[in-house]
């Protein structure tokens, strides 16, 4: 965790002080010490170099990284916790510690466990496998594998040092949404947040075991908003958590829009103690609803976030270019301006279409570049808006 620098100051007279809070924008008084970065594995997999170089202009502090288990071991393995077992595909993953670690951000990478591969789903027969609970064993076999081969002391066979170490765990990815976990709901109660704790409860054990230093837990990497006898929203979800007796060192969540060009006006007429999304604008909604379920002040990690701009074929739920650059700004002003907020992970450097397909399902265009590498205005905004930020 960051250590919080306290400065002593000479408080302004009050009609001096309202001034200056009329006239400067929120950025003022923030905290330097909030990290930024970005999620981006096919970038950083396919474009190594410019991914890494994008990362250095960008002033980014941390990076997460998807650790999908179906993309991992497609097929089950002999040895489940042996990461050596040849069924185990981690190459692009050795490669992305090792960049991180070569361009200044050794400890600075957080995975995040989620995909179950067919074979450990604990439903059978059914479709969207990869979204539904997995058998426990076959968890913990997956997370043993990892925790062992990212502890700092694993060598692989043919290398000549260990791989460097990873200490931030984040467990599943949007686990209250119904198209990232399976199921959400039981004869009309919610049994997503008791599985989710199950998921986390066993990640801990594997990673504190394999780990010869102090893991960081990161828990939620929550969808920003419910859906009747679908899917929990995430205050009805941190309940269901608190009720599950979660215990983790990082509380996760990734605001997206609902509105994009309202930019972060988005949600500011919402409840203030029940929410029906939680977006960037009304975070501090969250945070505070955060505390009171918990009893605590965890630590916020933004583990994912970002506005879409257009690309060729889609336009729907996007916004355009101006703005994304405008809300990218004034999102990190906003983090910094909220004390228990130390990450803030935008989702994506590139946008994930193919410039010799734009009608690719990956639809992802929240880049702050185009699929061709040309550079969007929000490139430029994300560097001026970072570079006081402490690395």
């Amino acid at each position: 965790m960051p250590v919080r620098l306290h400065t002593t100051f000479r408080p302004l007279p009050a009609f001096l002080a309202a001034l200056v809070v009329l006239a400067l924008p929120a950025i003022a008084g923030a905290n330097a010490d909030l990290k930024v970065g970005f999620l981006d594995n096919t970038y950083a997999e396919h474009s190594p170099d410019a991914f890494w170089a994008d990362a250095a202009t960008l002033n980014v502090g941390v990076m997460r990284w998807d650790l999908q288990w179906a993309t991992i071991a497609p097929s089950q393995p002999v040895a489940e916790r042996d990461p050596a077992d040849p069924a185990y595909r981690w190459a692009a993953t050795d490669a992305f510690v090792i960049g991180a670690a070569n361009h200044g951000l050794q400890d600075r990478v957080m995975f995040t466990l989620w995909k179950t591969p067919p074979w450990a789903a604990s439903v059978k027969n059914k479709g969207a496998l990869e979204t539904q609970m997995p058998t426990l064993t076959a968890w913990q076999n997956f997370v043993a594998a990892a925790a062992t081969r990212y502890s700092g002391q694993y060598t692989p066979l043919g290398a000549s040092e260990p791989l460097p170490r990873v200490i931030a765990w984040e467990t599943w990815n949007e686990p209250n949404a119904k198209f990232a976990f399976r199921p959400q709901y039981k004869g009309g109660k919610a049994v997503s947040p008791k599985n989710y704790v199950i998921l986390l409860n066993a990640l801990k054990q594997e990673v504190n075991a394999a780990a010869p230093f102090t893991p960081t837990f990161v828990a939620g990497a929550m969808f920003k908003q419910g859906s009747p006898r679908s899917n929990p929203g995430p205050i009805e979800f941190m309940r269901g958590l608190k009720a599950a007796g979660a215990k983790f060192d990082v509380l996760s969540m990734h605001p997206y829009n609902n509105t994009p060009n309202l930019g972060l006006n988005d949600g500011l007429d919402l409840s203030k103690t029940n929410p029906s999304f939680v977006g960037v604008g009304n975070f501090n909604v969250f945070i505070s609803l955060a505390n009171q379920i918990f009893h605590k002040k965890y630590p916020i990690w933004v583990t994912e976030f970002g506005w879409a701009t257009p690309a060729a074929g889609k336009s729907q739920y996007t916004t355009s270019f101006a703005n994304q650059a405008k809300f990218a700004a004034k999102s990190i002003a906003r983090f910094r301006s909220l004390p228990q907020v130390e990450r803030a992970i935008w989702f994506l450097i590139r946008d994930d279409i193919s410039p010799d397909d734009p009608s690719s399902k990956a639809w992802y265009t929240t880049g702050l570049k185009k699929s061709d590498d040309v550079n969007k205005p929000s490139f430029n905004a994300w560097v001026n808006a970072t570079k006081s930020l402490r690395k």
